[in-house]
C-alpha cells in the first residue's frame, strides 16, 4: 500500500511542476488584454450606444387613436356624435433618412475608433512581453555569472590560504561579485516593471508568475519617413474615425434643417351623428414656423463641425510628428542594434574565467573581462529592447503593421 502511494506521489508531482511552469504565450496575453482591456471595453459601450440610436432612428413614428363621443339633449331633443380615426406625423417622410445618415456613420466611426485603440493594445502587449522576456533572458545570465564567480571566490579563499594569492586579490574578487549583484537586481526590477505592465494589460492574476516564451520580431524596413507619413495618413483608423464623425455631424445639420418644415400631422377617421349621416373625415394639423425655427439646433450641428474640422487638422500635423519622431528613433537605435551583432558576449567571459585560472592574465585583466561581459549583455539586451520598442512606437504612429507591408 506505501509503495502504490509513493508511485501516485511520484506521477503527480511533475503534473504540479508542469502546471507551475505552463507558459503565456504571446497570442494568449493578446487575447486576454482584448478580453479585459478597459478602454477597449469602454470603446465597445460606445458601439453598443451608437448601434442603439441608430436602431431608434430607423423606427417610424407610432400612430394616434382617437375617439370622441358627444350625447347632448335639450327637453325632448336628443344629439348624438361619435368619431374614431386615427393620426400619424408626416415629418418622418424627409427627417427621417439625414438623421438614419448621421446615425450611420457615427457607428461606423465608433467602430473606426475601437480598431485603433485594439492596435495600439496590440502594441503595448507585444513591448511589454517583448521586454519582459529579454530581462528574464539577462537576469538569468547574471545569476548564472554570480554563480560562476561565487565558485571562483571560494577557490580563490583556498588559494588565499595556501598563499598563491593575496588578501586584496580576494577582495577585488568578491567586490565584483557584489557589484554584478547590485546590477542583476536592477534588472531584476526592469525585468518586474516589465511583468506588471504586462499583467496590468492582460488582467492576468497579480499573484501568479509569468513565464513567456522566446518571440522572435522582424524589424526590418524598406520605407522612407516621406513614405511612412503618407500611409499613417492613409492607414489611422483614428483620423478615419474623425473623418466620419464630420460626415455624420454634417448629416445632421442637413437633418437639423429639415426640421425648420413645421411639424405636420395627418389624421383620418369615421364619423356617425344622430341623423344617420356618416362618413369619412379627414384632418391635417400644421404648426406655423413665425418664432421657432430649429436655429440653435442648426447652429449647435455647425459649431461642433468646425470643432471637428480643427481637431482633424491638429490630429494630421500630430501624425506628422508622431511618425517622424519615431522614424528617427527607429534609425538610430537599428544603426546601434547592427553594430552589436559582431560583438560575443559568451566568448569575453568564457575566455576571461579560463585564462584567470590559467594564470594567463592577471586580476586587472580578469576584472576588465568580467566588467566588459556584464555591459555588453546589459547593452545588448537593452539596445534589443529599445529597437523592438521604436519600431512598435513607429507602427502605432502608422497605424498599421509594417512588417510584410507592400508599398
Amino acid at each position: 500500500m506505501r509503495l502504490f502511494r509513493l508511485l501516485v506521489l511520484l506521477l503527480f508531482i511533475p503534473c504540479v511542476f508542469i502546471i507551475a511552469q505552463q507558459k503565456l504565450s504571446f497570442d494568449e496575453a493578446l487575447k486576454l488584454a482584448y478580453q479585459n482591456n478597459i478602454d477597449l471595453q469602454k470603446q465597445s459601450a460606445k458601439i453598443q450606444y451608437a448601434d442603439a440610436a441608430l436602431g431608434e432612428s430607423a423606427r417610424l413614428p407610432n400612430p394616434i387613436f382617437t375617439y370622441t363621443r358627444e350625447d347632448l339633449n335639450s327637453g325632448s331633443t336628443n344629439y348624438k356624435e361619435w368619431i374614431a380615426s386615427g393620426s400619424i406625423p408626416l415629418n418622418f417622410l424627409w427627417n427621417r433618412w439625414s438623421n438614419l445618415e448621421s446615425k450611420e456613420k457615427s457607428l461606423e466611426a465608433q467602430k473606426l475608433l475601437y480598431n485603433a485603440l485594439k492596435f495600439k493594445v496590440s502594441a503595448r502587449v507585444r513591448e511589454s512581453y517583448f521586454a519582459f522576456n529579454k530581462y528574464s533572458d539577462l537576469a538569468g545570465r547574471l545569476n548564472n555569472t554570480i554563480n560562476r564567480l561565487a565558485e571562483l571566490a571560494e577557490a580563490a579563499k583556498h588559494r588565499l590560504n595556501e598563499g598563491d594569492i593575496s588578501e586584496y586579490e580576494l577582495q577585488r574578487i568578491l567586490i565584483e561579485v557584489n557589484k554584478i549583484k547590485v546590477t542583476a537586481s536592477q534588472i531584476e526590477l526592469l525585468k518586474t516593471r516589465s511583468e506588471n505592465s504586462l499583467k496590468l494589460l492582460t488582467g492576468y492574476s497579480s499573484s501568479k508568475k509569468i513565464v513567456t516564451e522566446s518571440l522572435e520580431l522582424n524589424t526590418d524596413l524598406n520605407l522612407s519617413e516621406e513614405q511612412l507619413v503618407n500611409v499613417a495618413l492613409k492607414n489611422r483608423n483614428d483620423l478615419k474615425s474623425l473623418e466620419m464623425l464630420i460626415e455624420s455631424e454634417n448629416s445632421f445639420v442637413s437633418h437639423n434643417q429639415m426640421k425648420i418644415i413645421p411639424d405636420i400631422s395627418l389624421s383620418a377617421g369615421y364619423k356617425k351623428q344622430t341623423d344617420d349621416l356618416k362618413g369619412t373625415v379627414f384632418q391635417i394639423d400644421f404648426e406655423v414656423p413665425l418664432f421657432n425655427r430649429n436655429q440653435m439646433a442648426i447652429q449647435q450641428s455647425e459649431i461642433e463641425v468646425n470643432l471637428l474640422e480643427k481637431e482633424t487638422a491638429f490630429l494630421i500635423n500630430k501624425i506628422k510628428t508622431e511618425v517622424s519622431e519615431a522614424y528617427q528613433n527607429y534609425v538610430v537605435n537599428k544603426s546601434l542594434y547592427n553594430e552589436r551583432n559582431n560583438i560575443r558576449m559568451a566568448n569575453i567571459l568564457n575566455t576571461a574565467v579560463y585564462s584567470y585560472e590559467q594564470g594567463e592574465i592577471n586580476l586587472v585583466e580578469f576584472i576588465d573581462g568580467i566588467n566588459a561581459f556584464i555591459d555588453g549583455s546589459k547593452l545588448s539586451s537593452e539596445l534589443e529592447i529599445n529597437l523592438h520598442k521604436y519600431y512598435s512606437q513607429l507602427e502605432k504612429a502608422v497605424g498599421i503593421s509594417l512588417t510584410n507591408f507592400e508599398k
